[in-house]
């Protein structure tokens, strides 16, 4: 009796393990001059969301702001459905602005502590001949590095 409840414990520890082994990788996407992080990119194995950070952009406008850009899309042609994306900010935000072409049942929202911005769709659509999906334009006081997740990686 003995080993079989010893054997049954190994096998729960075994599977249990199995499951954890959800590999997670961070990328790092860098301004125009190559040095200054703009954002990092959180993949997740177990989640395709087939939407990639293609550009990021961040400047200081004339009224002291910064203003930083990502650009999300991929090589494909068609729509993207079940679309689910997370910013977290360094720091406070004033404003994200969302643009896209056509999205159906869209939920977008900066978090009341200007930290956090959820932008979720059931279909995306893209301009015809466009590799962009949808970027979004964020205003913020200071410099930001955005983490972002929700997508497969950066593209190249």
């Amino acid at each position: 009796m003995r080993n079989l409840i010893t054997v049954t414990l190994l096998l729960c520890t075994i599977v249990v393990t199995a499951q954890d082994k959800t590999t997670r990788k961070e990328y790092n996407a860098y301004d125009r001059d190559g040095k200054t992080i703009v954002a990092k990119v959180l993949v997740s194995s177990n989640l395709k969301s087939h939407l990639f950070l293609i550009k990021s952009l961040q400047r200081e406008d004339s009224s002291s702001n910064y203003i930083t850009t990502l650009y999300f899309g991929n090589k494909e042609t068609g729509p993207l459905t079940d679309t689910r994306i997370l910013l977290k900010f360094s720091k406070p935000v004033i404003s994200v602005m969302p643009h896209f072409a056509t999205a159906f049942k869209s939920i977008n929202g900066l978090a009341e502590d200007h930290n956090t911005y959820t932008f979720k769709a059931g279909r995306l659509e893209r301009d015809a001949g466009s590799a962009i999906v949808i970027y979004f334009t964020i205003r913020s006081k200071d410099r930001i590095i955005t983490e972002i997740s929700g997508l497969d990686g950066i593209l190249q």
